[in-house]
């Protein structure tokens, strides 16, 4: 029998890298009868007095980190099938604590070969670098090996910041002033030395010849010239005298680099008028909870490690549904919280003490980075 000859085998396909963003598709519905709003309704009547609210509120979800003592200890209820949420990408990569601790030796190894000038552009820069950034790379990524064994038990191996959903929600009014910013960084940036050398090259310009010559070359005119001016001008020891003197400056070829997405940022103003006892004691909840939420725990009685705050998901809905007439709201954290007791500047409370009246600004930051597909998905 003849022998088959030895037959590579075809490469691997690449596995399919997922997409990081699921969408939110089509509006949600809310279930009263799933979430435990009754303790965290203000007004009392936000349901039943359409005529004075249109049937329109904004939702508050509430979710926890599973390490959380009140998920382990207290025995929170919590809801099991969670909205699509976006919370960033890093997050969305829902690593487990084994690919964690390769992704950190990996880093640090890139740190490492970035320290020992690999990517310097130097050919001498490059070879030293590979050999010191492979050492320092090395060395750096088996430290945090060992850290990372420190943070894998602490923290749930199965993925980066699980979290469960509370059945206990927070329903209120929308505020009077609603609105939210979108914003993206772009800067001003200098590109003339690379304009300068892409002109020389499509010009054919002689500028290493006049270089060579140490400026005996005084013939270089047209484009090369300019280039020359521009430099003296810009980066010689006397330029700026030169630019009185001659009445001439280099123009620094600025352009506008974009940057990259700001966190959007927003706020809620709500003024609390407690009209009976049972409304008192939900703007007392609602207060609570949201301040709670917005703070840390730690981890253990050293108080070494936090526990990340609870994370908010809002929802608009009207009679139910999710008013898609407005933006939705990616992942969010409660970053600032302003309780004013006194604000027509007199105390004033009921016979229990309860002030009659409570003005509370919520501001929230997105955990999230907005882009085309999001916008199309009504962020």
């Amino acid at each position: 029998m003849a022998d088959i000859p030895n037959q590579e085998a075809p490469p691997a396909s690449p596995k399919p890298v997922p997409n990081l963003y699921t969408p939110r598709g089509t509006a949600s519905q809310f279930d009263s009868g799933k979430y435990d709003i009754a303790n965290y309704t203000y007004p009392e009547d936000l349901y039943t007095n359409k005529k004075e609210y249109g049937g329109n509120y904004a939702i508050f979800y509430i979710n926890v980190s599973v390490d959380s003592k009140l998920i382990t200890k207290e025995g929170a209820t919590t809801v099991s099938d969670l909205t699509p949420r976006d919370r960033g990408d890093l997050i969305g990569m829902g690593l487990t604590a084994g690919q964690l601790t390769v992704a950190n030796a990996g880093a640090g190894a890139f740190e490492g070969m970035i320290g020992g000038g690999l990517l310097t552009g130097n050919l001498k820069g490059a070879a030293g670098g590979a050999a010191t950034g492979g050492v320092v790379g090395g060395a750096t990524g088996a430290m945090l090996t060992y850290g990372q064994k420190g943070i894998d038990k602490q923290s749930t191996p199965t993925a980066s910041r699980a979290q469960k959903r509370l059945k206990t929600a927070i329903a209120l009014h929308i505020p009077n002033n609603l609105s939210i910013n979108y914003g993206v960084t772009w800067s001003e940036e200098d590109t003339g030395m690379l304009a300068m050398a892409a002109a020389a090259t499509q010009q054919g310009v002689e500028l290493l010849k006049a270089v060579q010559g140490k400026g005996d070359n005084s013939d270089v005119t047209g484009t090369g010239a300019a280039i020359l001016t521009n430099i003296a001008l810009s980066k010689g020891p006397q330029g700026a005298g030169n630019s009185v003197a001659t009445g001439l400056a280099a123009n620094p070829k600025k352009e506008q680099v974009f940057k990259g997405v700001n966190f959007r940022t927003f706020s809620f103003d709500y003024k609390f008028f407690p009209r009976n006892s049972k409304e008192s004691q939900n703007i007392l909840n609602i207060i609570k909870e949201f301040k709670y939420h917005m703070h840390p725990e730690f981890k253990d009685a050293n108080n070494f490690v936090y526990i990340y705050p609870s994370e908010f998901d809002i929802f608009y809905y009207q009679n139910g549904q999710e008013n898609m007439n407005l933006h939705r709201h990616t992942s969010c954290v409660l970053t600032d919280m302003n309780i004013n007791y006194t604000p027509n500047g007199m105390f004033n409370t009921f016979d229990d003490g309860m002030p009659t009246q409570i003005d509370v600004t919520l501001s929230f930051r997105e955990l999230a980075l907005l882009t085309k597909d999001k916008i199309k998905d009504n962020l």
